[in-house]
């Protein structure tokens, strides 16, 4: 991968508390130094080989608003980027945010794409480590901290909770986090090198 891309990533608080239960390098067996770097759980908006700082940043609405990111599944994938992610909800706000970058880069003539378009990576594990380390990372999520949620969304989707840690109230459990701001990442060589360039913060909604 390389080039820039557009994240929405979630607010502070619901960042941490996802980052914190995201799977690390498994110490009871070997695999390969690419699979399980540290990520920042975000939905890829867009992402473009061609476009500039510049390009990208015009193509960010002048106004940004929250935007709700509801999970619906864990899933197993066949890429490095998509190798354990959960698919989300494709909501009126999350589509819209969405088609305007991706067309105001194609205007600009930087072939955008977002594959799998909504979902939130997991884990990234290289293609050495193959399908069975993909599946068994998936299951120790489900034992561990993955639920199903309610039996079906209204549109007859299914739903996922994530079990993000204990407070004083009990269990802290997310299935869906707030997007508050867009991140612009230069996604090239290893994931651990990654630069975050630039982030905007959306316009808080006014109860």
């Amino acid at each position: 991968m390389s080039g820039l891309s557009l994240w929405l990533v979630p607010n502070p608080t619901q960042l941490q508390l996802i980052q914190k239960m995201l799977p690390k390098q498994p110490e009871t067996r070997p695999v390969s130094a690419a699979s399980y770097p540290e990520i920042t759980p975000h939905i890829t908006l867009a992402s473009s080989a061609k476009a500039t700082q510049d390009t990208i940043l015009r193509a960010i609405p002048s106004t940004l608003h929250p935007i709700l990111v509801e999970f619906q599944k864990l899933e197993v994938g066949d890429h490095y980027f998509r190798s354990v992610f959960i698919s989300v909800k494709k909501t009126t706000e999350l589509v819209a945010l969405h088609e305007h970058i991706m067309a105001a880069l194609d205007r600009d003539g930087a072939s955008p794409s977002a594959p799998a378009f909504p979902h939130m990576s997991i884990s990234y594990i290289a293609d050495e480590d193959g399908v069975a380390e993909r599946k068994k990372a998936s299951d120790e999520l489900w034992a561990t901290t993955v639920v199903e949620g309610p039996e079906t969304c209204q549109d007859g989707a299914g739903s996922v909770v994530l079990r993000c840690g204990d407070s004083e109230e009990g269990c802290v459990c997310l299935s869906s986090f707030e997007g508050t701001e867009v991140w612009i990442v230069r996604c090239e060589g290893p994931v651990q090198h990654w630069q975050v360039l630039h982030k905007v913060t959306v316009t808080p909604d006014v109860a």
